[in-house]
C-alpha cells in the first residue's frame, strides 16, 4: 500500500507540474503578445514622428527652394523675351516670335504642400515718356508686360518688361535687372551729349492681355513699325512709372559714367516721386548741349496661343 501510495503521489506531483508549466507558458504567450503590441505602437509612433518632421521642417524648405528656382526661371524667361523684342527691333521683320513664361510650380507628391500661382498681364497707363525742349514736347505711352508671383513659401517677386528694360520688384524696392537700349556719348570737344534711346512701344492685343495659373503660357510679339525722332536742346525728360527707383538709379549712373556732373548748378539733376522721375538738363554755355535720338519701335504683343491679326 505504501508503494501504491507513492505511485499515486508521484502521479499527483507530475500533474501539478504539468499545470504549472502550462500556466507559465500561457503567461509567457500573453507577455509576448503585449510586447508585440507595444513594439507595433512604438513603430507607428516613430513613423508618424518622421512624417511630421518631414512635413513641418523639410517640406517647407524643399518648397521654398523649388519656388526660388522658379523665380530664377522666370527671370531667364524675361531675359529671352527682351532678346526676342530686341531682335525684332533691329531686324524690323514682320515675323511673330513666341517666348514662354512659367506662371507657377506644382506641389510635392505624397506630401501636403501648396503649389504657387502667377499672373501675366499686358498693362496700359503704367508708363509714359515725355521729352521737352524749347520748341515742343514729345510723348509716348508704351504698355508693359508684367509677371506677378503668388508664392506660399518664398518671397513674391514681380518681373516687368518696361520700355525696353526688365525690372525686378519686391516689397523692399525695385531694381533694373536688364538695362534698356539707352546709350550716351559725350563729345567733350564739341561740348555735346548725344543720347540714343530705343523705346520698345508695346501694344497689347485686346482680349489676349492676361492669364493666370501655374502652367507655361506663350507671349507672342510682332514688329509693327518704327518711328525715329531727333529732339535737340533737350531741357528735361519725364518718366512716369511705378518703378521710379530703378529708372532714377540707372539714368543717374549712366550720365555720370560719361562725365556729366550731377547737381542743379551743374549739368543735370533728377527729382523723383512715388510714380515719376524728372531728369533736368542745364543749357549751354553752363552745360553741354543735350540731343536725344529717340527710336520708338511699335511691338504688338499678346498672351496665350492663337495669333490675332
Amino acid at each position: 500500500m505504501i508503494i501504491q501510495g507513492c505511485k499515486n503521489g508521484e502521479k499527483i506531483g507530475v500533474g501539478r507540474m504539468e499545470r504549472d508549466y502550462l500556466h507559465l507558458k500561457n503567461l509567457r504567450n500573453k507577455d509576448d503578445a503585449v510586447v508585440g503590441v507595444v513594439i507595433a505602437v512604438l513603430l507607428v509612433g516613430l513613423i508618424l514622428s518622421i512624417i511630421v518632421l518631414i512635413q513641418t521642417v523639410f517640406v517647407p524648405s524643399w518648397m521654398e527652394q523649388i519656388e526660388a528656382e522658379h523665380m530664377d526661371d522666370v527671370a531667364n524667361q524675361f531675359a529671352l523675351l527682351k532678346f526676342a523684342i530686341d531682335t525684332q527691333s533691329v531686324t524690323e521683320k514682320n515675323i511673330p516670335i513666341t517666348t514662354s513664361i512659367t506662371l507657377g510650380n506644382k506641389e510635392l507628391p505624397f506630401f501636403t504642400s501648396s503649389r504657387s500661382f502667377g499672373f501675366l498681364r499686358i498693362l496700359d497707363e503704367e508708363y509714359s515718356l515725355n521729352i521737352t525742349n524749347g520748341t515742343f514736347t514729345i510723348e509716348y505711352f508704351p504698355e508693359i508686360i508684367k509677371y506677378s508671383s503668388s508664392n506660399t513659401y518664398f518671397l513674391n517677386i514681380d518681373y516687368i518688361y518696361e520700355a525696353g528694360a526688365v525690372i525686378t520688384s519686391q516689397d523692399e524696392g525695385n531694381v533694373m535687372f536688364i538695362k534698356p537700349n539707352f546709350l550716351v556719348n559725350y563729345d567733350i570737344v564739341l561740348d555735346e551729349v548725344n543720347i540714343s534711346f530705343t523705346l520698345s512701344n508695346i501694344i497689347g492685343i485686346g482680349g489676349k492681355k492676361s492669364v493666370s495659373g501655374f502652367g507655361t503660357y506663350p507671349i507672342q510679339t510682332n514688329f509693327s513699325k518704327s518711328n525715329r525722332t531727333l529732339i535737340t536742346d533737350v531741357q528735361n525728360m519725364v518718366i512716369t512709372t511705378s518703378y521710379p527707383d530703378s529708372w532714377r538709379v540707372f539714368i543717374n549712373s549712366t550720365l555720370k559714367n560719361v562725365g556729366l556732373i550731377y547737381g542743379a548748378a551743374n549739368d543735370f539733376w533728377i527729382t523723383s516721386t512715388n510714380d515719376k522721375i524728372t531728369v533736368n538738363f542745364n543749357s549751354p554755355p553752363v552745360s553741354p548741349k543735350i540731343d536725344i535720338f529717340l527710336d520708338a519701335i511699335d511691338i504688338f504683343a499678346q498672351v496665350a496661343p492663337g495669333w490675332i491679326e
